[in-house]
Formats: structure tokens, C-alpha cells, sequence
């Protein structure tokens, strides 16, 4: 019952960060077509316009995985054998590392809210706002499938 509500707890976080994760991409694609003109004379604009993309799809698939992970264990965790049962945290633990990873490698330099306001650029700093919140989520979700996997190695399910 313990983990059931472990979970539920890691879909509810999930669910949150896809909220994030929404917001930024969202606030992102108002920008699209000036990055596009801005791609065509720059490589390095090209650069971090694909990078922004990658990183922000990143998140999402790392969102869904655990999410789906999360419910499916929560669900019908006990009905699977005693190897499914670790493996699965484990597994989920790696995605999340090397995903938030991948996003702060990008994101990480970029510090949303110190440096003053740029006109016309307020949904980009609401977008840095919404990753860096995302990585706080990825880290939340990181440690509770540690947690799980702890949990789930010591008492069972």
C-alpha cells in the first residue's frame, strides 16, 4: 500500500512537470519565427534552436515514461515478478538522471529572473522559469524512484 502511494505521488509530479513543461514550450513557440529568421544567418542561433527543442522534448518523454511507469506499478506492481519490480525504478531512475542531465547541460547557464528584463521578451523569461522548475521536478522525481526502488528492495510491494 506504502508504494502504491509512492506512485501515485511520482504520476501526481509528473503530471506537474508536464504542466511545466507545457508552459515552456508554449512560451517557446511565440518565438519560433523570429529564431528561424535568426537560424538563417547564424549557425550558432541554429545551434541553440535545436537544442531548446531537443532539450524541452526531452523532458516531455521523460515526463511520460515515468508517469506511465509510475501508474502501471501503482496499479499492478504487486502482480509482477520480483525482477519487473526492481528493475523498473531502476530503469526509471536512469531516464530521469540522464535526461535532467541533458537539460541542465543546456539550460543550466541560463538564469531566469536575475538578470534584468529584456523588452518583448517576457513569455522567454516565463519559458526559462517553467525548464528550470522542470528540473527541480526531474530531481523530485529522480529521488522518489530512488525512494521506490529502496522501498520497494527492503519491504516489497
Amino acid at each position: 500500500m506504502f508504494l502504491q502511494i509512492l506512485h501515485f505521488a511520482q504520476a501526481a509530479l509528473a503530471i506537474y512537470g508536464g504542466k511545466q513543461s507545457y508552459v515552456a514550450i508554449t512560451n517557446l513557440r511565440k518565438y519560433e519565427n523570429a529564431s528561424k529568421k535568426l537560424a538563417k544567418v547564424s549557425s550558432e542561433a541554429e545551434r541553440q534552436r535545436q537544442k531548446t527543442y531537443a532539450t524541452q522534448t526531452t523532458g516531455v518523454i521523460t515526463l511520460f515514461f515515468s508517469f506511465f511507469m509510475s501508474v502501471l506499478l501503482a496499479r499492478e506492481g504487486s502482480t509482477y515478478g520480483f525482477l519487473p519490480r526492481l528493475l523498473a525504478p531502476a530503469v526509471a531512475i536512469a531516464a530521469v538522471f540522464f535526461a535532467r542531465e541533458h537539460i541542465r547541460g543546456f539550460w543550466a547557464g541560463k538564469t531566469s529572473g536575475i538578470k534584468g528584463s529584456l523588452p518583448k521578451m517576457g513569455d522567454y523569461e516565463e519559458a526559462e522559469k517553467s525548464t528550470h522548475e522542470l528540473m527541480n521536478v526531474l530531481d523530485l522525481l529522480m529521488f522518489s524512484w530512488v525512494g521506490t526502488l529502496v522501498v520497494a528492495t527492503i519491504i516489497g510491494y
